[in-house]
């Protein structure tokens, strides 16, 4: 009698989801830009103003080489910072339909876990197709994509 329930979200259709998600998709990638840029250039403002002693070694490496590999490195960890960025973006600017993505999101990866062939018969001549599922566009494809699983488990069982 004292319990409250949540008020439900809106579900969202599997042709809905799969548009989302690209669109999230899409934020992700956008951010990766500007997030890789940024930390181009922190890193490389800072090694700008160091004073670099030639005559030392950094890590046994030339100075140069290994504030190279840092720069390098750091454009590496602004570019995986990117999708963080974009997905938080996403859900500040979508967020009426944000739980319903989070809900079909694993509904879907469930899905996936499920129907995903063995990966243990994985081979040079037989690879597992798509094994996350991140080709999948609509539910189109995502039949495709069961078809290709079934596929390569009656492959690897003959």
């Amino acid at each position: 009698t004292g319990t409250k329930t949540a008020p439900s979200t809106a579900q969202i259709t599997w042709n809905q989801y799969f548009e989302l998600r690209a669109k999230r998709r899409t934020y992700d990638r956008v951010f990766s830009i500007p997030t890789t840029l940024a930390a181009l250039g922190t890193a490389g403002s800072y090694v700008a103003n160091v004073t670099i002693d030639p005559t030392e070694t950094i890590v046994g490496l030339d100075p140069l080489m290994a504030y190279g590999f840092c720069i390098v490195a750091s454009g590496f960890g602004g570019f995986l910072l990117g999708p963080v960025m974009g997905t938080t973006a996403w859900r500040l600017t979508h967020p009426a339909i944000s739980r319903s993505m989070e809900q079909r999101d694993e509904e879907f990866y469930r899905h996936i876990v499920k129907n995903r062939a063995d990966a243990s018969f994985n081979s040079i001549r037989n690879p597992v197709p798509d094994y996350y599922g991140e080709k999948i566009r609509s539910l189109k494809d995502y039949r495709k994509w069961l078809r290709k699983q079934r596929e390569h488990q009656r492959k690897a069982n003959f």
